[in-house]
């Protein structure tokens, strides 16, 4: 059922985001603003994105919004909807140029696209070195900054009343603020060789991942008129827990590319406060080391099956939803059946979810 309602309303952000940039294009004269333009919607028109965001804003919004009126508003909360997606693309801009990723969702980061594009432009002429390298990150800054601000202008613009634009803007430059954060304290962490305790994985997991799943939720409750205490909040509640499991399983997933980036994700966290002092100097040396070998990695991986640092990990997970499906109960007047259905199975997605 969540694959169908994902597919279907993933078609309709991608039509939206296709007209906004045909619109977006259409009204800039500058050539160069064009090109910039051009190379913002290849990156965001990716086929493999799964447009999570902004589904999940429409989703809150049809399950609060009386059904007498979700017809005749579909079609504007849905362009209201690529608000958060172009919010969560400039957040992936700038994560890709901080982590120095080549590839996203099967194709190159923007930094990347930007590189091998001017690459192209200056193919068989001597330039000097890194050149190209400089401009992708220097345009991907004000490409991250710019799908935040345009996201930011489709609330401004959207036809819902003020007073309901004023609390869906304070919601999301509340996300800017906390992605922004999220990345401030990640970076001071990994630069300053400061190994995260399960409270401050669970704080940037919320900073970076769980504040968009759960300021999505909240626009699209807030432009339904949704109640603030009896349905917002623990609707929020729930988001907040079902961001933090889904940011979990990213880790479980992502488990061998980050031991060989070295990155100290839940399972190593986990893995350090169950490990005996053998183990844990032996992930010391290994994480220290300027390159891992692939003895390395799997004997790091060893390490974390002794501990079940995973198993853990999963069971942690199961929590967070078990609590986030608590809170869902709270919700009154509860959601309408179809969103409410929506969100239990959601919940259960995101902790079995296998890519």
């Amino acid at each position: 059922m969540i694959e169908k309602f994902f597919k279907t309303e993933k078609s309709y952000i991608d039509e939206e985001l296709k007209n906004y940039f045909t619109q977006l294009y259409k009204m800039e004269n500058d050539l160069l603003l064009k090109d910039f333009i051009t190379q913002l919607e290849q990156f965001i028109l990716n086929e493999k994105a799964k447009r999570i965001h902004p589904v999940l804003l429409t989703a809150a919004f049809a399950g609060i919004v009386n059904p007498m009126y979700l017809e005749d508003q579909i079609e504007q909360i849905r362009e209201v909807s690529i608000a958060v997606e172009l919010l969560h693309s400039g957040y992936l801009i700038h994560d890709d140029l901080l982590d120095d990723d080549k590839i996203r969702r099967g194709k190159p980061t923007f930094h990347m696209q930007l590189k091998n594009e001017l690459d192209q432009v200056y193919k068989g002429i001597d330039i000097p070195t890194g050149i190209y390298q400089r401009f992708g990150r220097d345009l991907s800054i004000l490409g991250g900054s710019q799908g935040y601000l345009l996201g930011l202008n489709i609330l401004k613009s959207s036809k819902f009343p003020d007073n309901l634009k004023l609390l869906a803007i304070n919601e999301y430059t509340m996300a800017m603020d906390y992605l922004m954060k999220g990345q401030i304290i990640e970076e001071y962490m990994d630069y300053h060789k400061i190994t995260m305790s399960l409270e401050q994985y669970l704080n940037i997991a919320e900073l970076q991942r769980a504040s968009l799943f759960e300021i999505s939720t909240k626009i699209g409750a807030i432009l339904a008129k949704g109640n603030l205490n009896y349905q917002i909040k623990p609707l929020s509640e729930a988001m907040v827990r079902i961001g933090q499991a889904h940011a979990i399983r990213d880790d479980i997933l992502d488990l061998k590319d980050d031991i060989k980036r070295k990155k100290k994700k839940i399972i190593y966290i986990l893995a350090i406060q169950n490990s005996d002092e053998v183990q844990s100097k032996t992930l010391n040396e290994i994480f220290n080391k300027e390159s891992l070998s692939n003895n390395d990695v799997k004997l790091i991986e060893e390490i974390f099956a002794e501990t079940n640092a995973i198993i853990i990990a999963e069971h942690f997970s199961k929590n967070l939803i078990n609590q986030a499906k608590t809170f869902l109960k709270d919700i009154y007047p509860d959601l309408n059946k179809e969103q409410k259905i929506f969100f239990n199975k959601f919940s259960d997605y995101i902790y079995m979810r296998e890519f």
